[in-house]
């Protein structure tokens, strides 16, 4: 056997553990924006400024996975309850997201301005919620992040980029950026851990 069919045989093998072991990740993201189209955005035909609240409205279709994810990655954290207590106020605080945002597409509809661009809609919507919601979901995020830093699932650099992300991202953009940016440091991280070592081929050890 020559060193290219050993090398092929790693890859082969290699891809198989990966389709074997980390097929939640996509089963996931799939099972979140398949309940979004279904649940949300297959029940509005909207455009302009009311597009905008119901892409805010997505929000906890976006932390479900994200937070299935990052417990998947993490098993220990599975059973500390601080953990899943923060994990369950962040995911409260996005749906707070989401009903606000839904308050005011609905307003929109109501007023008839479905279509209309952001500059030309009138004072015709209830946008306390939605304006509000989202600073929790930031701050609530903040939380979420010092926990997992204090249980040291993450180190120093994830838990400062973590911040940076919630800090600097507009969180009505993503309400929360430090939530997702600790869900791929830890599928790095598990990543890494599950590498085989490379083994040295001996000149004429396969003959």
């Amino acid at each position: 056997m020559t060193n290219i069919d050993l090398a092929a045989g790693r890859r082969a093998s290699r891809l198989a553990h990966i389709a074997r072991d980390w097929w939640p990740v996509p089963a996931l993201i799939a099972t979140g924006v398949t309940a979004q189209h279904v649940l949300l955005t297959a029940r509005y035909d909207v455009d302009g400024h009311a597009a905008g609240h119901l892409a805010g409205a997505t929000a906890p279709f976006m932390a479900g996975p994200v937070l299935s994810i990052l417990f998947w990655a993490t098993p220990r954290a599975r059973h500390q309850v601080d953990l899943l207590t923060v994990a369950g106020v962040w995911f409260a605080t996005t749906l707070l997201v989401m009903l606000g945002n839904v308050r005011v597409v609905d307003d929109l509809v109501a007023a008839g301005f479905s279509r209309t661009p952001t500059g030309s809609v009138p004072d015709v919507a209830d946008h306390s919620l939605a304006n509000s919601s989202v600073w929790l979901a930031a701050g609530a995020a903040l939380f979420f992040v010092a926990a997992w830093r204090r249980r040291r699932h993450i180190g120093n650099r994830a838990t400062i980029g973590a911040v940076v992300a919630t800090v600097i991202i507009p969180p009505w953009i993503i309400p929360g950026a430090g939530v997702v940016v600790l869900a791929i440091v830890r599928l790095v991280q598990r990543g890494r851990a599950e590498e085989p070592v490379p083994s040295r081929v001996v000149a004429g050890e396969n003959r």
